[in-house]
């Protein structure tokens, strides 16, 4: 019986710490939210794409480093695993401020912005924990599409401009 209690009990801390860790995210590094959640809107193919070429890119060392057999290199490994995990996260941030500012939108602007984002990254993670939909699709779409708009906001890559944009 401890033990059913004991998995529920980090489910409910894990349910509860999503939504506060995309918060953080939010609230530490607003401009970087808000150039990832417009890279998103405006270009969510090129996002995808960017990352899966960046998922693919980050694989290799931590590939190269879980495989090596010293305890350093696994260590390095699980740093790296954790500074990407990182990056998704500023990006699921973005995904979970442009939920919130649609389901205000809905509302007719009736929510503040803070309780507004919270709805946001409810939303976002009840639909990851959806059965099959949820984990087989959401999940990872969504974060190859968080990688690859918050890589080029953490890197200080301007946004194109809308006339190349139209151009292209």
């Amino acid at each position: 019986m401890a033990d059913i209690y004991a998995i529920f009990g980090i489910l409910v801390l894990l349910g509860v710490s999503y939504p506060a860790m995309l918060t953080t995210w939010w609230l530490i590094c607003p401009e970087k939210v808000e150039e990832s959640r417009m890279r998103i809107i405006e270009a969510p193919r090129r996002s995808f794409g960017l990352g899966v070429a960046s998922a693919a890119v980050a694989a290799i060392p931590a590939a190269l480093f879980f495989t090596l057999p010293f305890q350093f290199t696994q260590v390095l490994g699980w740093i790296w695993l954790v500074i990407v995990l990182g990056v998704a996260s500023l990006g699921a941030s973005s995904i979970a401020s442009d939920l919130g500012l649609r389901v205000n939108w809905k509302n007719d602007g009736a929510f503040l912005s803070l309780g507004a984002f919270l709805r946001g990254a409810v939303i976002l993670e009840l639909a990851s924990a959806f059965p099959m939909i949820g984990w087989l699709l959401i999940i990872p779409v969504g974060t190859l599409i968080s990688i690859g708009a918050a890589v080029p906001s953490i890197l200080g890559r301007k946004p194109i401009p809308e006339k190349a944009k139209k151009e292209s």
